[in-house]
């Protein structure tokens, strides 16, 4: 019996859908699977199709003779179900150092309150907290005669040294270096349209003040996404990091920021960091956004259409977001999901069918080439596209996205 696989596209995230009942993929035993020798069709043993024309016979891709060897023949069978897109949870680590004043402070959070009203975004979580933060009951930036004076994990060491008759600072001027603070939201990530009170709220009344201490920002950040997804399995989490200054507190060699950014990417539950950068930042945040996963950082415009351009950038990483994490189909009924017999297939706007080959981890994402990786080993719960892969299915709006299940997965 054979079933068909619908796919349609909707604002530039692809939808899946099915039509009821199982798809079987008759096949013969034995023989070899090809991507491109003759044989049969990519989801059934008999006939024409994508990868194989003609001949009898069995094989998830295709049955005969081809450069591209693939899984080997054999009795196999694929289900079909609805793919559910996995809910999202933004979490915003918004710069609100002294250089904010004014213009750019107003354009951020003008653009993150029309962000949260939109109809779009309903649906999607978000959360918010803000950088740089005082700490441990100590004012970071206040004066101190000795490090004792600003708390051993709060604002660091009173700097200058302090000179006799004249006090140093907490911290300097930067704010505090602890990560935990960073990790405790202002606002904890909820659904839209729900929290957008709340955020539009906070955003009223907090004011710029401070210096830019990006890598203790950015690790509490990604520490408290990955709580999140934790309690929510079935979730995807991102960081949204925007700023409009070099780190200049606590850590600040790049390589080292970059550093948290890759972990938090590496590190299951995998979170992605997406960077805004009001101003020219380009040295600084594309590295944080290339080790985070998400290639370059956003730039706006300081001195001209900053709001707009940064809710053009929101709306392009809840597109980005929302249309490189799948949910894993369910098994079907009364059998155990087999994770290594799950594949990914994606058709091109007027193209030929192909797999998508799974790697094991981020780490094995390739720069240019097409793979996905599952978000944890055990038990996994999200098909993750990697970044390259996720560039070319979002900018194909008519592609289609197929999750198949039932033969041995690819492997790169």
């Amino acid at each position: 019996m054979r079933g068909n696989w619908l796919s349609s596209s909707v604002g530039g995230v692809v939808a899946m859908l099915v039509t009821v009942g199982a798809v079987m993929s008759a096949c013969s035993a034995g023989g070899t699977a090809s991507t491109d020798g003759a044989g049969a069709g990519r989801t059934t043993g008999n006939g024409s199709g994508a990868n194989g024309s003609g001949g009898d016979g069995g094989g998830f891709i295709g049955v005969g003779a081809g450069p591209n060897s693939g899984p080997t023949g054999g009795a196999c069978a694929a289900t079909a179900s609805k793919a559910e897109q996995v809910p999202l949870g933004m979490y915003l680590m918004i710069d609100k150092s002294g250089s904010m004043q004014g213009a750019n402070w107003t354009a951020v959070t003008n653009a993150l309150k029309t962000f949260v009203d939109q109809p779009e975004a309903a649906g999607i979580g978000v959360g918010l907290q803000y950088f740089p933060l005082d700490s441990g009951g100590v004012v970071c930036g206040a004066f101190c005669a000795t490090d004792a004076d600003c708390g051993p994990a709060s604002c660091g060491p009173c700097e200058p040294p302090p000179i006799p008759g004249f006090p140093g600072i907490c911290g300097g001027v930067g704010g505090s270096c602890d990560v935990a603070e960073y990790a405790k939201p202002a606002v904890v990530i909820s659904t839209l349209p729900g929290i957008a009170p709340v955020i539009k709220n906070s955003l009223n009344n907090t004011s710029p003040t401070g210096g830019t201490p990006t890598s203790a920002a950015l690790d509490g950040a990604i520490t408290y996404t990955k709580q999140y997804m934790s309690a929510n399995p079935n979730h995807v989490g991102v960081v949204v990091l925007a700023t409009d200054g070099n780190p200049e507190a606590c850590e600040t060699n790049l390589s080292v920021i970059n550093g948290i950014a890759k972990k938090g990417l590496d590190e299951p539950p995998s979170v992605k960091t997406f960077v805004i950068g009001v101003g020219n930042l380009a040295a600084a945040l594309d590295g944080i956004a290339a080790a985070g996963g998400t290639g370059k950082a956003f730039l706006v415009d300081a001195n001209s259409g900053a709001q707009d351009q940064f809710l053009q950038a929101m709306n392009a990483i809840r597109g980005a977001a929302l249309s490189c994490a799948y949910l894993i189909p369910p098994p079907p009924e009364n059998e155990e999901l087999d994770f290594g017999a799950i594949n990914v297939q994606y058709t091109p706007e007027g193209g030929m069918a192909e797999v998508i080959p799974q790697v094991s981890s981020p780490a094995g994402c390739p720069p240019d080439g097409m793979a996905w990786y599952y978000d944890n080993s055990v038990p996994p719960k999200q098909i993750l596209l990697c970044p390259s892969t996720c560039d070319k299915i979002s900018a194909d709006t008519k592609g289609q996205v197929e999750v198949l299940v039932g033969c041995k997965t690819v492997i790169k």
